[in-house]
């Protein structure tokens, strides 16, 4: 066989893997896949939701995770959850799922005025495309008209050297 021909096999084979690494209805952005709900739920449900769909509650760790975020929420026209709280303790907003303080994170990309913790009872974060052009904002936990996202590790080996 030669090495033309080999070469080809192998980088076939690579883009099929790697186009693969999803599961279906989930998007692919970097090393994440991301799944966008069509069913609305409160924000404890939603989280436990992205549990059972194998994944995990998004968490926005960088400005181009929070730009491909917000540009699919816009393209959708919709507002979501995001795993992001100061349930535990008003004003100090952390990732859940990881117990990572929103600080330490480095992004935030709350709407000006937010959080505002109106009616001293929001204390979950939405990232909203079709208002706040994909930005954050604080709402009650209890609300169930939201959809919400989940994300998960792309599947593909890390490439190392």
């Amino acid at each position: 066989m030669s090495k033309i021909y080999f070469c080809l096999i192998l980088c076939s084979l690579s883009l099929c893997l790697h186009a693969s690494t999803c599961p279906s209805g989930w998007m692919r952005n970097e090393n994440s896949c991301y799944f966008f709900s069509q069913d609305h739920e409160d924000w404890p449900t939603a989280m436990t939701m992205c549990h059972i769909l194998g994944g995990k509650f998004v968490e926005i760790e960088s400005a181009a995770e929070g730009t491909f975020l917000a540009s699919m929420a816009m393209r959708f026209d919709k507002n979501y959850w995001i795993g992001l709280s100061d349930i535990q303790q008003e004003g100090v907003w952390i990732w859940m799922e990881t117990k990572t303080p929103m600080s330490q994170t480095g992004y935030l990309n709350w709407h000006p005025d937010q959080p505002n913790n109106y009616d001293h009872k929001q204390n979950c974060a939405t990232l909203n495309g079709n208002n706040y052009y994909g930005q954050w904002n604080d709402w009650h936990c209890s609300a169930s008209n939201l959809p919400f996202i989940c994300e998960k590790p792309d599947g593909l080996p890390e490439i190392v050297g």
